[in-house]
């Protein structure tokens, strides 16, 4: 009886240790690092660890490829309980590519709200959030290794020229404004068409699911380095129907950042900022439906209040990156406050694409597979009735 046991005995403590070491090590492999800032493989190798170590919390969709064939990603963060259709707070970052604490932030609330669960349950009670922490990595990979301050996307123009702005490229107001968006060769080139970019096409497509099953409720797009928050609209002048709405949240925003860190938050329209200019993605969003839509524009200055705006020291990252989840945790917790599930989100008008609009990205393969379904269905009829009539 004794030999069993000692076996038994033996086993265990083989076991033990092993599974610890393994459950430690994927527990070190949530930690985000925050010492320097990361390339577009060391984004997709956290977010893939992260799902890996929270599968009931964080779930991957890769919705679309770049000109350059890279992933499009989108993170779906729930806590974990299994309820169906919550409403959903949807955030991008780094539509423009120079843009280097964008991503940061946006694995930072996800570190956040995945990692740190227990900290931020509140956020996740009765909402998902939706992140894609890199919405252009092609020309955030160049800008990493090629030229620092490149903004666009890669794809070719005209001649020797490359790159479509994507906060220029949505549909609403397309190429309203100021001459340089018609340019190829300008940093703020609107494109071809509305919707010419595929990394535009996928936001706009993730936006109209949202709005579609009737989730969505705040949009937020990063940016840097303003020091603002930024609501519609941005191509008219004219005020939207819930601006107070919009101001007292940007007010909250900014009054939680500077009661922690000091640093001052603008709060204002977008015509207030670069005047009055179409393609915006939160004009399209608020346009398409969402009731929140608002860009925020972090910080780019060093402790010493030097303004290091797209490029700040990696010695700042930590720093920055905290600042910005408190303005991030308080957009979420004032949209999960002025929309709870029992509030209706108001319905938009139907949207009618412009005629140069690009098509939405279609996922081909429940065509092709339905499509081959159908074939082999009515092929095995074909050959039913031949035989029959042989």
């Amino acid at each position: 009886m004794w030999r069993p046991l000692s076996a038994i005995v033996f086993l265990v403590a083989i076991v033990n240790p092993l599974a610890e070491t393994r459950r430690l090590r994927l527990r070190s492999s949530d930690t985000l690092q925050l010492d320097d800032y990361l390339d577009y493989d060391g984004v997709m190798l956290y977010l893939d660890q992260l799902a890996r170590t929270y599968p009931d919390r964080i779930t991957l969709k890769d919705v679309g490829r770049t000109y350059q064939n890279r992933a499009l990603k989108l993170a779906m963060i729930s806590n974990g309980d299994g309820r169906l259709g919550k409403r959903v707070i949807f955030m991008d970052a780094a539509l423009h590519a120079r843009e280097w604490m964008t991503p940061v932030a946006a694995l930072y609330t996800i570190y956040k709200l995945v990692v740190e669960f227990k900290e931020n349950a509140d956020l996740l009670a009765d909402f998902d959030w939706h992140i894609m922490p890199l919405a252009n990595p092609d020309g955030y990979e160049y800008s990493r290794k090629t030229n620092a301050r490149w903004r666009n996307t890669r794809t070719p123009n005209v001649g020797d020229c490359m790159g479509t702005n994507l906060n220029r490229n949505f549909e609403l107001g397309w190429g309203i404004g100021f001459p340089e968006l018609k340019d190829p060769c300008d940093e703020n080139y609107a494109g071809s068409a509305p919707f010419s970019e595929v990394e535009a096409r996928t936001v706009r497509d993730i936006m109209h699911t949202l709005m579609k099953t009737q989730r969505g409720v705040m949009y937020l797009s990063l940016h840097t380095s303003l020091r603002s928050v930024i609501y519609p609209w941005v191509y008219d002048s004219t005020p939207v129907q819930n601006q107070e709405e919009h101001i007292e949240i940007a007010k909250f925003v900014a009054d939680q950042i500077f009661q922690s860190t000091g640093t001052v938050i603008k709060k204002l329209p977008g015509t207030q900022v670069g005047g009055e200019f179409g393609g915006t993605s939160i004009d399209y969003a608020f346009y398409m439906g969402f009731p929140l839509s608002f860009t925020f524009e972090m910080s780019g200055m060093d402790h010493n209040h030097v303004d290091y705006r797209f490029f700040p020291p990696t010695s700042e990252i930590r720093r920055l990156a905290d600042e910005s989840w408190t303005g991030i945790r308080a957009f979420g917790k004032k949209a999960i406050e002025k929309y709870p599930p029992s509030r209706a989100i108001p319905q938009s008008e139907k949207h009618r694409p412009t005629k140069n609009s690009a098509t939405r990205n279609w996922d081909l393969a429940p065509v092709v597979g339905t499509t081959t379904l159908l074939f082999v269905h009515f092929f095995k009829k074909f050959v039913s009735f031949k035989m029959c009539q042989n």
